[in-house]
């Protein structure tokens, strides 16, 4: 039989145990509020990376991406690693291609497969495996997976320099717990920035056709090819954002020569009016291509393998990349719209091409006015819904960063913004502003008997049960934090909150869910409650109203859980 004094030790070491677990928890649940309070993803990770480091006690924690072909890098901004230690030559992004995850394509990890090396001295590793380690100054690691949706996305790494590192079965975990978010919060940048860009798409296009159509007008309505011509050049200069834009007039029929007779330019470069220009390379080389339609788009005429007589004639004007449209009248090639970027080369992108096609066949074909015009109607109404069905998906992606994702009900973030604004607004009422607080009795010791799973099922069927209470329109139910939830209840006295807490409760204790290793009997899954309720008025913040709220359920805690305590029962029980 063990000694009374060992048998103290193991309990107080068990004791010890469930504390580091429990406050590891706490800590996981702060750093998924700050990867979820986010949409940046540059500051999620830099807080994540440290905020991790720090509750594992290790001296690095790096985040390694995947690229196309499997190889990859160490993000360093993704990165942090505590003070006083020479990592070696970990600068911007260190490139790190393994070639075993190269030729396997991410290996184990694909198989959301962990890995632990408590020493690399002693983990049989292949000599040069283990060469890359050493100059690193890495002695112990432990990686997880980070997948966005059912692709491997990168990897996670916990890292010791000091010395070997025994890892922990919650050490993992919490390091996978966190990868997942981290994927949550990838997904969610990337949906952000593609909603963005196609924004941005659209709005250059959408602009770009606006002035198509006024352009197009003006050619319905002008006969002064002057005037169109200055027109023209200017709008598609701003438009492009480029250097200068100019109309080319042949002079004769063989297309040796002609001149800029239209030009808009900025003023660090030279005019092309006026200037003569005598060029037989494009008669014999490029006069019949453009003939038949032909678009000439360069991106730096320097690497495009052009005639030296015509580089020349191109250099004479300062330009480095340029987009060749032709003009047609009739059957003849009656000149060219120019589109030069003078600065530097520059990448054309189809969108800007397809734009200087569909203005200069205006030019070309007077006679299909009234059927462009309809075209380009049509475009516009087909932008104008585009837009308005990107509005509707912002709108959605929106009310989805307002959910909490395993609940289904608001977040804390949706919560912070709500009971602000209806405090703000009831300053100028005098309404009162209710809030109700509730967790669920002994969660943790529910969790820890079925497990967490089982623990995210029964917080999913709570939400539900009290989402069924709260019915007004104004009134909002938010998950507030683990096990806690929120009411916000606007324009409502103390009598209503404590009837909607008793509704809740009750709708609770309906659902009978089993909690065995509770004191309570019978042995259901119960809440307490916390209620407060106030007149907002400018001389307070929403702060006392939540304080209130907290300490009332935490009062409530005190009786014996499975009730609800209202803010001003607490203050007579404290005098009591």
């Amino acid at each position: 039989m063990q000694p009374i004094s060992q048998l103290e030790a193991q309990l107080q070491n068990t004791h010890l145990q469930l504390q580091a677990i429990d406050a590891q928890q706490k800590a996981l649940y702060r750093v998924i509020s700050k990867i979820r309070g986010s949409l940046d993803l540059d500051m999620i990770f830099r807080t994540t990376t440290k905020e991790t480091c720090k509750l594992l006690r290790v001296d690095r924690i790096a985040v390694y991406r995947f690229s196309d072909d499997w190889g990859g890098e160490f993000v360093s901004d993704f990165e942090f690693a505590e003070p006083g230690w020479d990592f070696g030559r970990f600068e911007d992004n260190t490139v790190w291609n393994d070639s075993y995850l190269q030729e396997h394509q991410g290996a184990r990890y694909r198989n959301n497969e962990c890995l632990t090396v408590s020493d690399v001295y002693t983990a049989g590793l292949s000599q040069c495996h283990l060469d890359i380690l050493v100059q690193f100054h890495i002695r112990a690691y432990a990686t997880v997976p980070i997948f966005i949706g059912q692709k491997l996305w990168g990897v996670l790494a916990a890292y010791q320099h000091s010395q070997p590192h025994e890892w922990q079965q919650q050490e993992i975990q919490f390091l996978s717990q966190v990868a997942t978010q981290l994927g949550f919060a990838v997904k969610q940048a990337e949906l952000m920035a593609q909603t963005e860009r196609k924004a941005e798409d659209l709005r250059v296009a959408k602009e770009q056709q606006e002035i198509l159509s006024n352009l197009i007008a003006e050619i319905r309505e002008s006969l002064d090819l002057k005037i169109l011509f200055k027109t023209t050049t200017r709008e598609v200069r701003k438009a492009l954002r480029t250097d200068r834009v100019g109309i080319f007039q042949f002079h004769d029929s063989l297309y040796n020569s002609g001149e800029f007779v239209a030009e808009n330019v900025l003023p660090e470069y030279d005019s092309a009016i006026g200037v003569k220009v005598n060029d037989h390379c494009f008669g014999s080389e490029y006069a019949t291509k453009y003939l038949q339609g032909a678009v000439l788009a360069i991106s730096d005429i320097h690497q495009a393998g052009l005639k030296d007589c015509y580089l020349e004639v191109l250099e004479q004007f300062q330009i480095k990349a340029q987009i060749v449209v032709p003009l047609i009248k009739g059957d003849t090639l009656w000149g060219l719209l120019c589109v030069h970027q003078c600065r530097h080369p520059r990448i054309w992108q189809s969108a800007e091409i397809t734009f200087i096609k569909q203005l200069a066949v205006q030019f070309s074909v007077a006679l299909s006015h009234t059927e462009l015009l309809a075209q380009s109607h049509s475009k516009t109404k087909q932008l104008d819904r585009a837009l308005q069905e990107l509005k509707l998906a912002n709108e959605k992606l929106e009310e989805l960063s307002n959910i909490d994702s395993l609940t289904q009900i608001s977040n804390r973030r949706f919560f912070d913004t709500t009971i602000e604004n209806e405090w703000q607004r009831l300053t100028r009422t005098t309404n009162n502003l209710s809030l109700i607080l509730f967790d669920v009795d002994y969660f943790k010791a529910y969790n820890d008997y079925y497990g967490h799973p089982s623990g995210d099922k029964c917080l999913l069927e709570i939400a539900g049960a009290a989402k069924s209470v709260v019915k007004r329109f104004t009134d909002v139910l938010a998950r507030y934090g683990g096990e806690e939830f929120a009411v916000i209840l606007p324009d409502t006295d103390k009598a209503g909150a404590i009837k909607i807490a008793e509704q809740i409760r009750e709708a609770i204790k309906k659902l009978k869910i089993p909690h065995n290793s509770t004191p309570i009997d019978p042995s259901y899954v119960t809440i307490s409650l916390g209620i407060a309720s106030l007149i907002p008025t400018n001389s307070q913040s929403v702060h006392n109203l939540i304080s209130q709220a907290d300490k009332a359920l935490y009062q409530a805690k005190k009786l014996g859980r499975d009730t609800w305590v209202c803010a001003d029962s607490v203050a007579s029980i404290i005098e009591d």
